[in-house]
Parts: C-alpha cells; structure tokens; sequence
C-alpha cells in the first residue's frame, strides 16, 4: 500500500506539472490514469453534463469500456440522473461534496435501486462502488471525476478523495478561466504572457482581479488558499512593473494581456 505522504507527493507534481503549462482542455487521461493509480482502481470516468445538452462522458482506459459503451453512454443520457445512486445522491440534495455509493442514504437510494446499479456495474467490469469527486455541480452545470472499483473504500480513502476534490476543483477552475482568457483575447496576448513569464495561474488570477473580485473571493474562485493568491499578485505586480491591483490591470489592458 502506497504511504499518504507518497500519494500527495505524486498528486503534487502531477498538478504542479499540469499547471505549468496553459491548459483549454480538461487533461482527463492524465488525471484519470492517477486516480486509478491511487484508488487501485480498474477504471475512471469523467463526466460533463450541462442542461438542455447530452451528457458527454470519457473513460479510462479505453479497453475497459470497449465492451459496453454504447450501453453505457445511452445509460448515461436516459436513466443516470435518476437511477446512479451518486448522481441521484447529488441532484436531490445539492451536496457537492466527494462520496462513494456505499455511504448514498437509503433515503436517496433504496436497496431496489442498489441492487439494480451493483448488477450493473459488476457487467461493466467490476465497478459498482463508484465514488465521485465532484468539480463544478450546479442546477445547470456538472462536471465529475468517478473511479470505479468491486470493493468499497475505506474510511481513509474517503479522507484522501476529498482532498483531491479540492485540488481537482482548483485545476478545473484555472482551465476555465484560461480558456475564458485566451478566448476574449486571442493569439497576440499569449506572446505578451509569454515574453512576460506570467504562467498560467497568474493570468487566471489577474483575470479575476480585473473582474473586481478581492483576494479572498478569488482563493475561494480557484480552490486556493488567500495567501497563495497574494503570492501570484505579487508575482503579477513584479512582472509587470507596477505595485497595486488597479495599476495591474490597467497595464495588462494596455499590453493586450486582459481585454478592455
């Protein structure tokens, strides 16, 4: 069994790596790859649903659902959000939180709809105590990592998949707002981020700073702590020679970093 301390070290430097470079597009196989890693887990799956949309929902590693994806995607579409015990879990009662199928209320879950998921998820290779770890979850947006395994997870695992939400959501939140950036202000602001040495993180945040938002308020936006976001301002500040909030956007506009 890999220690605690090993697994935050791999998690770490796979977020780290991840965010060292500017990301559009959700990096799924190679979250996907760890979470199976660390959860000894023979699958994961990454599911994104938005209202009005069908359901879009990508597995790993491929094999596993070769057998049974086209059953699996038209599930996913027609019966998930009532009859997944965790989606159902989610939708009727707003927790966002991380939480395997073995802790559903019965309530929320009866036993018919139990038995009915566990055969199903033992024919889709072995996955029935699924555990989610939600990114975004709202009445109109969801986005969720899954690992899928036969057996429950312990209570110390639980502990770990919610501190990995944590770090997941603040990864999902800089792809948004760097794809939200880079789509307001085209090819000409990356060179500028480039020959500036602003990584990706520190254009999110001086995104959000331009939207008003405190320092507090943008910690809470990326799933960080109010200090690390200090740090990135600092950083933006020295980069672009100025020493307040207002001064900063203001010359990110006039460079062509923020539009105006």
């Amino acid at each position: 069994m890999v220690s605690t301390l090993t697994r935050d070290g791999q998690w770490l430097d796979l977020v780290a790596d991840l965010m060292a470079a500017p990301m559009v597009r959700w990096p799924f196989e190679e979250v996907a790859r760890q979470l199976t890693d660390t959860f000894e887990a023979p699958a994961s799956t990454y599911y994104s649903a938005t209202r009005g949309t069908v359901p879009l929902q990508w597995g790993w590693p491929p094999e596993h659902f070769a057998d049974h994806l086209e059953e699996a995607t038209h599930w996913a579409e027609h019966h998930a959000p009532t009859e997944h015990p965790l989606l159902r879990y989610h939708l009727s009662t707003g927790d966002a939180g991380s939480i395997q199928v073995a802790d559903v209320p019965r309530e929320v879950a009866d036993a018919r709809l139990l038995v009915a998921w566990d055969e199903r998820g033992r024919r889709w290779g072995g996955v029935q105590s699924q555990l989610s770890l939600p990114l975004v979850f709202t009445s109109v947006t969801t986005r969720a990592l899954v690992v899928g395994r036969a057996e429950p997870f312990t209570a110390q695992e639980m502990w770990l998949a919610r501190r990995l939400q944590r770090l997941l959501t603040g990864l999902d939140r800089q792809i948004l707002a760097y794809s939200r950036w880079s789509g307001q202000t085209g090819p000409l602001a990356a060179d500028a981020a480039d020959c500036l040495h602003l990584s990706p993180r520190e254009l999110a945040v001086l995104e959000l700073l331009a939207e008003g938002l405190t320092a507090a308020s943008i910690a809470r936006r990326l799933a960080i702590a109010e200090r690390t976001v200090q740090k990135h301002l600092q950083r933006c500040y020295a980069k672009l020679g100025v020493a307040d909030r207002l001064a900063a956007v203001l010359r990110a506009q006039h460079i062509g970093l923020l539009d105006t």
